[in-house]
């Protein structure tokens, strides 16, 4: 017969008095242990990401990322092993591309220098270009324009950057890194572009991201092509190509100036290598740094190119070479030619001398447009002796929130106990 709850029955079998109360007391044992061992397991085991609604664990080399869509990214504390694999690639002395290409015009042994000692105190490597001078264009040798009102000098950068883009097809290179003479960097680039490999695997896969189609032979042949995008096979994690290279053309990490367009398609990451205080297009950002789809950049400074993106440029400048090199991409980027990615802020930025030291008149902060007609005093001394750096970012790049500029802190990491001694 059924007891009611509170019953002499029922408080017996709690107290312990008959054979059911034994087999509660173990039921309630179990449940607890069931209980104890979910949240254990829960918190240990890292490998899986919250993407929106979707969970997935990844692992090994080329294995495919989950197909699966979400409004917001749930950030990983903790990197998957396949994502530390990602990571520790891009993090590389060539901070997960092939190559640097470090592009230096004859005779300047200045920025020559200076590109060396960032390198050295980074740790990375890279193959230094020779630039294309003025003395060396030819009209004979150029493309055809439909305006004739570009300069000598950017004629010849947009060579430099072309002779680049024309090895790479001919070697077959994956991506490289394309830097410019003034480019300067963090100390800590490695763990900056290691730490936004994997934000950048996020934000492809956050708007399921496909392969590009290539104008390469053999892959334009190959027959398990997808015939759609729809069909193209999902984003694969490959630490031979931790940055993903057949889903862009451009990877820009160092532009001066950016238009706002496609914005919305971006993820916001923890970056203790910025600054706080900037601005992304009306929201304020804290120690953090945006990847975004490009709306159109201004300045090459330091960008990576990708196999089709370098076929497209090429084919875009020996058509019509219409516009500086940085202009021509963004109106491709602005028209959808180029698949375009970006950094805000940036992880690289252009340097110049500080002022009032006598390089403006010497024509040492442009390649291109020459010397500064002006006269200079060389009051900027004091500051130098007291700084200790020669350098600075250039003003006007409202994209740059270093927190360890390495020209800046090159005296305090190579002569930490120099002194600098004033003039006679």
């Amino acid at each position: 017969m059924e007891k009611p709850l509170g019953s002499s029955y029922t408080r017996a079998l709690l107290a312990g008095g008959s054979r059911g109360a034994k087999f509660l007391r173990r039921l309630i044992a179990f449940f607890i242990f069931v209980v104890v061992l979910a949240a254990v397991s829960l918190h240990t085991n890292p490998s899986r990401v919250r993407f929106g609604n979707v969970r997935g664990p990844w692992s090994g080399s080329g294995q495919q990322h989950p197909p699966a869509r979400g409004h917001e990214a749930t950030l990983a504390t903790v990197p998957t092993a396949a994502e530390r694999r990602l990571m520790e690639a891009a993090g590389n002395r060539t901070l997960g591309f092939s190559s640097i290409q470090f592009i230096n015009m004859p005779g300047r042994f200045d920025r020559s220098d200076a590109a060396t000692l960032q390198a050295h105190m980074a740790g990375i490597d890279y193959v230094e270009v020779t630039g294309v001078t003025s003395e060396a264009i030819k009209d004979v040798g150029m493309p055809p324009e439909h305006t004739t009102y570009l300069k000598p000098g950017e004629k010849g950068c947009w060579r430099a950057h072309a002779n680049i883009w024309n090895q790479m097809l001919r070697d077959q290179s994956p991506a490289v890194l394309v830097l410019e003479s003034d480019a300067g960097w963090d100390l800590e680039i490695r763990d900056i572009m290691s730490r936004a490999s994997q934000q950048f695997t996020y934000l492809l896969h956050k708007y399921d991201s496909k392969p590009l189609p290539s104008p390469d032979y053999e892959k334009r042949r190959q027959t398990h092509a997808p015939s759609s995008a729809s069909s193209a096979p999902p984003l694969v994690l490959n630490p031979d190509d931790p940055w993903h290279s057949t889903h862009w053309d451009l990877l820009s990490v160092g532009q001066c100036w950016e238009d706002e367009k496609r914005g919305d398609e971006s993820i916001t990451y923890p970056d203790p290598s910025v600054a706080p205080g900037m601005d992304f297009y009306g929201r304020p950002l804290g120690a953090e740094r945006v990847l975004r789809r490009s709306g159109g950049i201004v300045c090459t400074t330091a960008y990576a190119i990708s196999q089709t993106g370098a076929a497209k440029l090429l084919l875009r400048g020996a058509v019509d070479l219409d516009a500086p090199v940085d202009l021509i991409m963004r109106q491709m980027i602005e028209d959808e030619d180029l698949i375009a990615y970006s950094f805000m802020p940036t992880p690289f930025a252009q340097w110049a001398y500080v002022d009032n030291i006598g390089m403006k008149s010497r024509g040492s902060n442009s390649d291109i447009h020459g010397k500064d007609d002006g006269g200079e005093d060389m009051s900027g001394w004091d500051r130098v002796r007291e700084s200790h750096s020669v350098w600075w970012v250039r003003g006007g790049q409202p994209h740059t929130a270093f927190t360890n500029f390495a020209l800046e802190k090159a005296w305090s990491v190579i002569l930490p106990n120099g002194t600098l001694r004033a003039g006679a």
